[in-house]
């Protein structure tokens, strides 16, 4: 029998996990996809009637880690109107968990009208599952030391979601200080680290808030913040596919 050719056998083709560069059409196509998303506003969503500002395909991924994770806690930074305080607690009360075992702590700088009034009584009965809602810099002492409070009090596993302000500099110190907060096998999420695929698009503009959104966002303060140390890796399994705006930031603390 002929032997076939190496260069025709059925086993030539590189494998994709073992080339990542052969996917730099997928990637493009990704990243081409995301600043349609984006820019035409895709992520104005509402989530049982409250607005959030997350894409579609990454509220399934943050519902698959609060599933798995199972947190007692969950913090976010980046309140909002309430929209994402709401969505974690309807996924803790759809798993069977009482406002009473842990819940929601939410932080921002600046408390809309909305949030107020959506976080005092959400018609579905969610608000109490939001155990804190503080006003502040999020990184600031105070709040720090009432969140570290809370969960000394009543351990358990902790998801901290950080989508407020997206500067580099004040996203690199939100992970370094919550990631202190957290215990091994904790979840920390870095929202919108796509801010530099998005700069100098019209929805990631060079302005006053963000004067170099291309250097300086969310996925500079990641690498910067992983440069050298070990006791944090990436779970990729959540954001791989589809279109996120945090394909690379999910981490997981590994240990002390």
């Amino acid at each position: 029998m002929r032997k076939i050719p190496p260069t025709t056998s059925s086993n030539w083709r590189t494998p994709p996990e073992a080339r990542p560069d052969l996917n730099f059409v997928v990637g493009d196509m990704q990243r081409s996809f995301l600043r349609i998303a984006d820019n035409l506003r895709w992520y104005e969503q509402s989530w049982l009637g409250v607005p959030i500002w997350q894409l579609a395909d990454d509220l399934v991924a943050l519902q698959r880690i609060v599933f798995d994770l199972n947190p007692k806690w969950v913090i976010e930074t980046g309140t909002k109107f309430g929209g994402s305080a709401i969505f974690f607690a309807s996924i803790l009360a759809m798993m069977g968990r009482t406002p009473g075992d842990g819940g929601i702590i939410t932080v921002d700088i600046h408390e809309t009208k909305e949030a107020r009034e959506i976080l005092r009584e959400h018609p579905h009965r969610l608000a109490p599952f939001v155990r804190q809602r503080l006003v502040g810099d999020a990184k600031s002492p105070d709040v720090l030391a009432s969140i570290q409070a809370t969960l000394a009090t009543d351990p358990g596993p902790a998801l901290v979601f950080l989508d407020d302000w997206h500067d580099g500099e004040h996203v690199y110190a939100e992970i370094q200080a919550y990631s202190k907060l957290l215990a091994p096998g904790d979840l920390l999420i870095v929202a919108d680290t796509t801010f530099e695929d998005l700069a100098d698009t019209p929805i990631v503009p060079t302005s006053a808030k963000y004067p170099n959104p291309k250097n300086s966002n969310p996925r500079s303060a990641l690498k910067r913040f992983l440069d050298g140390r070990g006791d944090f890796q990436v779970v990729r399994e959540y954001t791989a596919t589809g279109i996120s705006n945090f394909p690379d930031s999910v981490l997981q603390k590994t240990g002390i």
